[in-house]
């Protein structure tokens, strides 16, 4: 090999090497943009969790259900807060032990009372509006068990187990028994009627 060639040949081993380190740079880059974007994506920041519980109510082109309001209630809905739950007393939640209650209660006694009231209003209820009605009522039962948790411990305070879960109960089974009254006065079903 002549001089040429080896000038030639280092020079191409230059732009060689060049082109490498260029690529390496490129390369070391990109890399440290993906560890940057893995580290912030790593903690993800969590926004303020707002719950806005709206008022329970069952609704059909018939009428509605409301559980647990009355109009005045509506402008306060959002002074209803979750009520922070105490086990200290207890191994088990307050909920968890009254949800079972009271589901029973609404499979065993609201078919009769629908009826009752249905006569009683002269309005026709079917099996479905009837079953879509207890099924509402159903999905309703833990939010009012904390409603009325909420009100037992900052109105009545009351912090014994049995007496906490008497009051609740009997008032959750009141509200169930005053709501279905409400939706028999207000439904525009009348005894007789296709529905």
């Amino acid at each position: 090999m002549n001089m040429y060639d080896w000038n030639n040949f280092i020079y191409e081993l230059q732009q060689i090497t060049y082109k490498q380190n260029e690529q390496i740079r490129l390369l070391e880059e990109r890399i440290t943009n993906l560890e940057k974007q893995i580290q912030e994506n790593a903690s993800p920041t969590i926004d303020k969790i707002e719950y806005h519980f709206d008022q329970l109510k069952i609704e059909r082109l018939d009428g509605t259900l409301h559980i647990g309001l009355s109009p005045n209630d509506l402008a306060n809905i959002d002074d209803f807060g979750i009520p922070t739950v105490h086990t200290t007393n207890s191994p088990q939640p307050l909920n968890q032990r009254l949800i079972p209650n009271l589901n029973n209660f609404v499979n065993e006694q609201a078919p009769a009372i629908i009826r009752s009231l249905s006569e009683k209003y002269n309005k026709s209820i079917d099996k479905k509006l009837e079953g879509d009605m207890i099924h509402d009522i159903l999905g309703q039962i833990p939010d009012r068990i904390a409603f009325y948790e909420k009100e037992a411990r900052e109105k009545h305070q009351l912090t014994n187990s049995e007496q906490l879960e008497s009051f609740i109960q009997d008032q959750v089974k009141k509200e169930i028994y005053h709501s279905l009254q409400r939706f028999m006065e207000n439904s525009d079903v009348h005894k007789g009627e296709e529905s």
